[in-house]
């Protein structure tokens, strides 16, 4: 029996260029970054419709931008880095500069999204609050027909 097994080769279109896929994610960073910037400003407005279509347009872009972000992911583990700042730490040491940049860059993007997204769902939060303390209120005062509590949002 053979002790190696048979390689299969990986065809190259299965690999993309590093620099691409760090270009990738960052503009989708970007994006997701003026969608959620979007939301947030919504949620200051109180109309429910606009709220509510984009915080799903915020969860489609996510779910569109989970495959190229899968790919860096699967990229990095491949060069052995745990994270953009150790990617970008090796290809400074393997003297790709653009790779290194795009790196941080990307870390940078994925670092301001993050404190976006903290941002409004701290908006979420206090918006829902209101909301659950405005309804209660019609609850008190006995707002209802048949059972149900009538609130035009």
């Amino acid at each position: 029996m053979n002790a190696f097994r048979d390689l299969v080769p990986v065809p190259a279109y299965h690999f993309r260029p590093v620099t691409a896929l760090l270009k990738d994610g960052i503009g989708l960073v970007d994006g997701l970054s003026v969608k959620l910037q979007l939301l947030d400003d919504l949620l200051l407005t109180g109309r429910p419709e606009d709220i509510c279509a984009a915080a799903a347009e915020v969860e489609r872009a996510l779910q569109d931008a989970s495959p190229v972000f899968a790919d860096i992911t699967q990229t990095m583990g491949r060069l052995g880095a745990a994270t953009l700042f150790d990617a970008a730490r090796q290809f400074r040491a393997d003297e790709q500069d653009d790779a290194a940049r795009l790196a941080e860059s990307l870390r940078a993007a994925l670092a301001r999204f993050a404190r976006r997204s903290v941002s409004a769902n701290r908006r979420a939060q206090q918006l829902n609050k209101g909301l659950n303390a405005a309804l209660k209120s019609l609850q008190a005062l006995g707002v209802q027909d048949h059972g149900r509590l009538i609130a035009e949002a």
